[in-house]
């Protein structure tokens, strides 16, 4: 999975699970031996906390954000993973001519492996950091998303509020998600001097869309760990006494 998907699927998701893994978003009643769910006279409404959180406008702020430091990380990437593609192609080329020394070889063979370590260690320092970043900007969203929920349930009487995720079929009519969303921009406004985002057409988080993109592979396809594409002793190099260096 390219690295930018991977980050986005893995941080979003893995807040998102709090909320929807139950199914029940929230319940204003104190809950009674019999569930809510049973009761003829229950009402219920649907909240799509995936749309609410991507369509807000502190989403949208979050995304762009999120966006402009993963496109920073990337570049520097991306500038190391040339570097590294660049010296192993130099090594496999001086390798098959068999004009350099046998000591040379090695010390080109050792830099190569450095680079394909070092490259796979940012990759996984880059999901590390747009994880805990993505993490910290969503997660004071979602609390006020929910506080909203609670209080759209408490107001029009609603027993349950269930996650669009938890039910395969439901009325038009009983989604709130619009309602909430609504509500959270008006409580939550834009300071006068940042500009309104604007929302592109682009999944929401929790699923493989950008921010974080792909363009980039993740640490193990082309830029990979030391001893795969990069020549191994054994493999694309050859052995000592012919033209390249046994390591």
């Amino acid at each position: 999975m390219p690295i930018r998907s991977e980050i986005r699927s893995s941080a979003a998701s893995a807040l998102l699970l709090c909320f929807l893994a139950a199914g029940l978003v929230c319940s204003p009643q104190v809950a009674s031996a019999e569930s809510p769910l049973t009761r003829a006279e229950s009402k219920l409404a649907v909240i799509d906390l995936r749309r609410a959180l991507a369509d807000t406008e502190d989403g949208l702020r979050m995304k762009s954000r999120l966006q402009e430091l993963l496109d920073t990380r990337q570049g520097e990437y991306e500038a190391k993973e040339k570097e590294y593609v660049k010296s192993k192609e130099e090594l496999e080329r001086l390798a098959k001519e068999g004009k350099t020394s046998e000591p040379e070889l090695r010390k080109k063979y050792a830099l190569v492996e450095k680079q394909a370590y070092d490259l796979q260690n940012q990759g996984t320092v880059l999901r590390r950091e747009m994880t805990q970043r993505e993490n910290d900007m969503m997660l004071p969203i979602l609390d006020k998303l929910n506080r909203l929920v609670r209080q759209v349930a408490s107001r029009e009487g609603y027993d349950v509020v269930v996650s669009r995720d938890a039910v395969p079929y439901f009325r038009g009519d009983l989604e709130i998600t619009d309602r909430v969303i609504q509500l959270y921009n008006t409580a939550n406004p834009a300071p006068a001097d940042e500009k309104k985002p604007v929302k592109k057409d682009a999944k929401p988080p929790g699923s493989t869309a950008p921010a974080p993109g792909s363009t980039a592979p993740a640490p193990g396809s082309t830029a990979p760990a030391p001893g795969s594409t990069a020549p191994a002793p054994r493999s694309t190099a050859p052995a000592p006494g012919s033209t390249a260096p046994k390591k």
